[in-house]
């Protein structure tokens, strides 16, 4: 059975009348009548019963009308739904992003921005942190990642910097520093603090660490906590200090200070990354809006 198999017999069943489903389809009357023929045959019923004046539909043809008319519509909807995934219209995007890229506001208005574009484009996101997203790029688990560390060992990998910022120190509202105009690093000696494990940053940890060490001070690291959110709710109930970025002000407790520490001046880059070997239509349509996103 044919597609033009389907095609005839709904001309055919629609027309009560071969001669008229012929002209319609514009093909010669005894080809059409052949195809039907074949139809019936290899159904194995008769689909008409043959009139002295056209043609009418049996019990068993007027159930098959039904089911081919669904069998090319669904065929229809199938051919234009594979045009748009072709186009990047349609389709799903996997991302993946650092705990702390949804501070400054960049990453939600390029997710905004996309989905008022896009709305039939599904986008997956995964939270995680800068190196755990780098590797999963890596492995092909994300279409595109945005980090604050750079995956290495990946050729194909495309970045674009969405912003940079100053890491600050964050402290409960109640303590002594609060109050002073000036912190250094050589203030926070002996004081506890809250740090996540080298694992899941190792550049980040050790660039902090190592500006530290330089200024004299070893950090009295007490608890450690995975991402930005939880280190900061554990600053608001007094278990320590830590470091964060910045924009940080936008999301933390309102029982948290942030301060620049005058003698640490390191800053982090936001980037969006992506493999150029991954042919995701839909991720053509993402890169061009990240790229639109200029770096501060």
């Amino acid at each position: 059975m044919e597609l033009r198999h389907l095609r005839y017999f709904i001309a055919v069943g629609e027309e009560e009348h071969f001669g008229r489903a012929a002209e319609r389809l514009r093909v010669a009357q005894p080809a059409l009548t052949r195809q039907i023929q074949q139809l019936e045959e290899e159904i194995g019923y008769g689909l008409f019963e043959r009139l002295k004046r056209g043609v009418r539909l049996t019990e068993a043809g007027r159930s098959f009308l039904e089911e081919a008319r669904r069998l090319l519509s669904d065929l229809e909807r199938g051919v234009e739904r594979t045009r748009l995934v072709a186009q990047g219209k349609v389709g799903r995007l996997r991302i993946g992003f650092a705990d702390s890229a949804t501070y400054s506001g960049e990453l939600p208005s390029i997710l905004c921005d996309f989905r008022d574009r896009w709305p039939d484009v599904r986008l997956d996101l995964f939270p995680s942190s800068s190196v755990a997203t780098g590797a999963q790029l890596r492995e092909q688990q994300l279409d595109m990642g945005f980090v604050y560390v750079l995956p290495t060992d990946l050729p194909q990998l495309r970045a674009h910097r969405i912003s940079s910022e100053r890491i600050v120190l964050a402290l409960p509202q109640s303590h002594p520093l609060v109050k002073r105009k000036r912190v250094k690093l050589v203030d926070l000696k002996g004081e506890p603090f809250v740090w996540f494990p080298r694992a899941v940053a190792p550049l980040y940890y050790d660039r902090v660490l190592s500006a530290c060490h330089a200024a004299g001070l070893t950090l009295n690291i007490v608890q450690e906590g995975n991402n930005d959110t939880t280190m900061l709710s554990l600053v608001a109930g007094g278990i320590g200090l830590s470091f964060t970025i910045k924009s940080a002000e936008r999301r933390k407790p309102d029982s948290v200070v942030l301060k620049e520490v005058e003698d640490l001046r390191l800053t982090v880059d936001l980037s969006a990354i992506w493999r150029e070997d991954n042919k995701v239509p839909a991720l053509r349509k993402f890169i061009e809006i990240v790229l639109k996103a200029r770096a501060v």
